[in-house]
């Protein structure tokens, strides 16, 4: 189960590489399921940006894969159904990387308000770096 040191730990690394890259995002971890662990927007950063990063992380949760990736995944039958019901939106942009440990999604990291989708992707890839995990691309399969 993913503590909040860690996400805090998440938070502070994808934070720290987009100040050394002149970024100002927003970045948000949640569990499994889809709710709120943690979340940060940097002082300066779009408004906007707290909403996207949340909908990434919610996103790659429920897929368990990257939020931009394509799947077939139907969301309203993944971990995070509970969390679509009320409503949350899910956006499927790069940006939102699984936290995975023992080959199970434990969580989400989603970070939005970079210049582009690539540099989103790799602040929330030194966030999942730091807590000791890897995001890894799916291997394709479909969901039956």
């Amino acid at each position: 189960m993913l503590k909040l040191a860690e996400a805090n730990r998440a938070i502070v690394a994808a934070k720290a590489y987009a100040r050394d890259h002149g970024y100002l995002i927003s970045v948000t971890v949640v569990d499994a399921m889809g709710h709120l662990i943690a979340h940060q927007r940097m002082d300066g950063a779009l408004l906007l940006s707290s909403y996207g990063s949340v909908g990434k992380a919610i996103a790659a949760a429920g897929l368990g894969l990257p939020s931009g990736e394509e799947s077939d995944v139907d969301l309203n039958r993944s971990s995070v159904s509970g969390i679509l019901a009320h409503g949350l939106a899910v956006i499927r942009r790069p940006g939102g990387l699984p936290i995975k440990r023992g080959g199970e999604v434990e969580g989400s990291i989603g970070v939005s308000g970079a210049p582009t989708d690539k540099q989103n992707e790799e602040c929330a890839r030194r966030g999942v770096g730091a807590i000791g995990s890897r995001a890894t691309k799916r291997t394709r399969k479909k969901n039956v």
